[in-house]
């Protein structure tokens, strides 16, 4: 009898271990792979890095600067601090997001601190095709999304992302994520018309010490024929970002010292 159940033992651990052998594994939901995503390419607790700024107009070139980023978290709060560098006529514009959608616009022509209102925030960041809404996805902040999976291939995850803003001027984007390093390749935008409007590539992925990032992002109004190109100088990750650098007084300075 002993030697039956010990057989019989033996032949149930088989078994189990085929069929687990032919189960698929756990499938992906849209939420998994955003995460994934956000650990890959933005999980840092803070960053410096100078951007060159360029807009085009079809394939003339329109405008090109160069401004300094400073972003942080602050608990579950996102916040940010872009400055201006050059040329002279847009020297000290600065713009600060402090998270939880309190937003400020600082022009140095008039002098004063505005607040940005959140249907105002669907309109172009300075001229170029990037809303301030937009801005967020520059390092791949998603939080007033919710992501589905749509489709998975063989190399790639294909995402849909609804906004939990109302105010966000987009009916919907799509994403489509690289499955061998977990990189966002594309992300389109759908107006709140239903058509599709503007795309985000990014090239160049480079390693920082324990971070990776995109050195080159692109954004395209397809609509417009109008389009905005941001290179990005060595980016620093993890440096100590006083509190007093994301307030409206730091923000009227011309320069930022940190």
């Amino acid at each position: 009898m002993k030697k039956f159940c010990s057989g019989l033992g033996v032949w149930v651990l088989t078994i189990m271990i085929m069929v687990g052998a032919t189960l698929p594994a756990l499938a992906m939901t849209g939420q998994d792979v955003i995460d994934r995503v956000k650990d890959e390419y933005g999980d840092f607790q803070s960053q410096v890095v100078t951007m060159k700024i360029k807009t085009y107009d079809g394939k003339s070139l329109v405008t090109d600067r160069e401004v300094v980023v400073l972003t942080r978290k602050q608990g579950d709060v996102d916040q940010s601090l872009l400055k201006f560098l050059s040329p002279k006529d847009v020297e000290g514009v600065g713009l600060l997001d402090q998270g939880d959608d309190i937003m400020y616009m600082y022009l140095p022509e008039f002098g004063k601190v505005r607040r940005i209102a959140g249907s105002a925030k669907n309109g172009s960041f300075m001229g170029t095709d990037f809303t301030y809404n937009d801005l967020s996805f520059i390092n791949y902040d998603t939080s007033d999304y919710e992501a589905e999976l749509m489709e998975e291939t063989a190399d790639s995850y294909e995402l849909e992302l609804r906004t939990t803003d109302k105010d966000s001027g987009y009916e919907k984007v799509l994403m489509t994520v690289r499955k061998s390093d977990w990189f966002p390749i594309k992300i389109v935008f759908y107006n709140t018309e239903g058509r599709l409007q503007k795309e985000l590539s990014a090239f160049d992925v480079t390693q920082y010490g324990r971070y990776k990032f995109p050195k080159r992002l692109q954004m395209v109004d397809l609509l417009a024929n109008h389009s905005t190109e941001i290179t990005l100088s060595e980016p620093e990750f993890d440096r100590e970002l006083d509190d007093n650098l994301f307030t409206t007084r730091t923000l009227q300075r011309t320069r930022i010292r940190y």
